[in-house]
């Protein structure tokens, strides 16, 4: 339905959902960046009924210290209580609605409603309320503390669901924690530097989403312009590089790529971080991180993460003989149909030498982040996509997810879940999965 040239949203039947992926032919409608409606079932449907990132425990060391996020549109607090207990506690006084806390982040023993003074402590009880005797015994306390949320941490990613009904978080990332374990798990802990960057962007969430769950044909495209500069190890001599497309199921997606010339690369990490790795990671785990130079995935569903070290040749400043590498952490909040929140943050694993540290925030600096050349790069074809999909005729569109649709399963991977090979290890069956997930959530009245 159009008014004024603009989408409204109309009610849509399981028929009409299930219409909207064609997954045996690699094709996916249009609708699904721009219709207000399928955005509306994704706030309830998807963004309530999954676990959904929220901060890391370095950002939250001491009781008392919080950070304010979001789980969908809904705001958050994520705090360490005087317990050393984790809790997410939505962002809303009980009394009127108003979000009780405006602060990035900081420390506090009470949360204090602005409007008329509804106290909270860091258990998140309703402690104080002026005039309290007023209410002659028609408020109880005990049963307006501030709202909660499931908690459970991986490696000490913090998640958070609505869903009391919900698997565990183990059981929803699956297979996915053994990538995760190459990222996270490797070494003895890693940790967030500085906190996140954020910006708004006029883009469906899912597109970032997608893109970091499977899409790395772009690399060689839209970010080009490293490679035929030769700031990118991926142009190496001798062959195309090679790996592994992952799916471990649930939606999520990673890609794991080596460069064509063979040999020890850990993802660029310093090699003072080797023998952690050799002790932490299984012989498997081992075996596959050790020619990597490119890590990238998404935990389904708006969590991405991405470690490379395809950009730093010894020429930007790098040490001899070994290129830097970075690993970020960015999420994709929703805002509406057409309109998203980015937040990116750098990570480092705690035993890092200091002057490597240096060299990987440079890194990232010049990649990613709002000033980043990548950045720059995604944020305009999302934009543009959304952009062109807004008319009555591109809401008409089959848009193309075929790219190696008919490959098989590869038996070398030693790892858990299916995984797809080859030079490069690019293809477009994470991304169709990825949105075949979104629609069978979509689907869940």
């Amino acid at each position: 339905m159009q008014a004024f040239g603009r989408k409204v949203a109309c009610p849509m039947d399981t028929k009409s959902l299930n219409n909207l992926i064609k997954p045996k032919d690699g094709l996916v409608s249009s609708r699904i960046f721009t219709d207000p409606e399928i955005y509306r079932l994704e706030r309830e449907r998807i963004f309530t009924r999954t676990w959904l990132y929220v901060a890391h425990e370095s950002e939250i060391r001491q009781p008392g210290d919080f950070v304010s996020r979001s789980m969908g549109e809904d705001s958050v607090i994520v705090s360490r209580g005087r317990d050393g207990n984790t809790r997410v506690f939505l962002n809303v006084c009980r009394h009127r609605g108003r979000k009780i806390c405006s602060e990035d982040l900081g420390n506090t023993s009470k949360f204090i409603c602005g409007y008329h003074g509804w106290t909270y402590n860091e258990l998140g009880e309703l402690t104080a309320v002026p005039f309290f005797d007023a209410y002659q015994g028609r408020l109880d306390k005990n049963k307006n503390g501030l709202h909660q949320a499931r908690v459970d941490i991986y490696h000490g990613l913090i998640f958070a669901t609505w869903d009391t009904g919900l698997e565990s978080l183990s059981d929803y990332l699956g297979p996915m924690k053994w990538i995760l374990d190459l990222a996270f798990g490797r070494t003895e802990g890693t940790e967030v530097v500085g906190p996140p960057i954020r910006w708004v962007a006029d883009t469906n969430w899912k597109l970032g989403a997608a893109n970091f769950t499977g899409d790395g044909v772009h690399v060689l495209t839209t970010h080009g312009f490293s490679t035929q500069l030769g700031l990118h190890q991926l142009k190496a001599s001798g062959g195309r590089p090679g790996g592994y497309a992952v799916d471990p199921g649930n939606g999520h997606g990673a890609s794991l790529v080596s460069p064509a010339s063979k040999g020890e690369y850990y993802l660029g990490l310093p090699k003072e971080l080797w023998p952690e790795l050799e002790r932490t990671l299984t012989k498997e785990q081992i075996g596959i991180i050790k020619p990597l130079i490119i890590l990238a995935g998404n935990v389904f569903p708006n969590l991405s993460f991405l470690q490379t070290a395809g950009h730093s040749p010894k020429e930007w400043g790098g040490p001899e003989g070994m290129p830097i590498s970075f690993l970020t952490l960015r999420q994709w909040q929703p805002l509406g149909p057409e309109s998203m929140e980015g937040l990116t943050w750098l990570f480092m694993d705690k035993n890092t030498p200091s002057q490597w540290r240096e060299y990987s925030r440079q890194c990232y600096q010049r990649v990613f982040g709002v000033a980043g050349t990548f950045e720059q790069d995604d944020l305009e074809n999302w934009g543009q996509i959304t952009q062109g999909l807004r008319g009555p005729m591109a809401g008409r569109l089959w848009l193309h997810y075929e790219l190696g649709l008919d490959l098989k399963p590869s038996k070398e991977w030693p790892g858990p879940g299916t995984a797809y090979s080859g030079q490069p290890p690019w293809f477009d069956q994470l991304e169709s999965l990825f949105y075949g997930h979104c629609v069978k959530l979509l689907m869940q009245e």
